[in-house]
């Protein structure tokens, strides 16, 4: 499930969950979200996230922008999630906003270079993390006195790098 609270943060999307068939039951005309989908809102501030795995129910103020696979009419969903946080707030402001688009033929071929990229950083931001931890549980250790270190088993290399800018 998404929440317009969740476009301030998209790492908590998925953290709140429906039962899809209850879901189903209770709102039958209700729609999940598409790969592609832009889920947005208007308040407190303009803010929007792409949605790459579909099958999202999105809570309303937020709403679904579905850009068409088959004419995306030169809009790319990533731009389009892009350009929403500069644009106005408030009640009916997205009628009025101004979307960057890009030939026809190029949608699917940045969409692309776009996905790749955005796995790449995040596989980056995923092992800054796992750095971090390690950093903190070496720490530990070591003023624990779990672990002990040698002046002759550390690479000063990025250290020395490091102070040197």
């Amino acid at each position: 499930m998404v929440n317009a609270s969740d476009l301030d943060e998209p790492t908590t999307i998925g953290d709140a969950r429906v039962d899809q068939l209850e879901f189903a039951a209770e709102h039958p005309s209700a729609r999940l979200t598409f790969p592609g989908d832009v889920i947005f809102r208007t308040s407190p501030t303009a803010a929007a996230w792409v949605d790459v795995d579909g099958s999202k129910v999105v809570a309303y103020p937020a709403r679904v922008l579905r850009v068409s696979p088959a004419d995306p009419g030169g809009l790319v969903p990533e731009l389009v999630a892009a350009d929403i946080p500069g644009q106005a707030s408030g009640p009916g402001a997205w009628k009025r906003w101004t979307l960057r688009s890009v030939p026809t033929s190029t949608v699917a071929p940045l969409r692309g270079v776009l996905m790749n990229v955005a796995a790449q950083s995040a596989a980056l931001r995923d092992r800054a993390a796992r750095l971090d931890r390690y950093a903190g549980l070496l720490a530990a250790g070591v003023v624990a006195g779990a672990v002990s270190l040698e002046t002759t088993n550390i690479d000063t290399t990025a250290a020395n790098a490091a102070s040197a800018q």
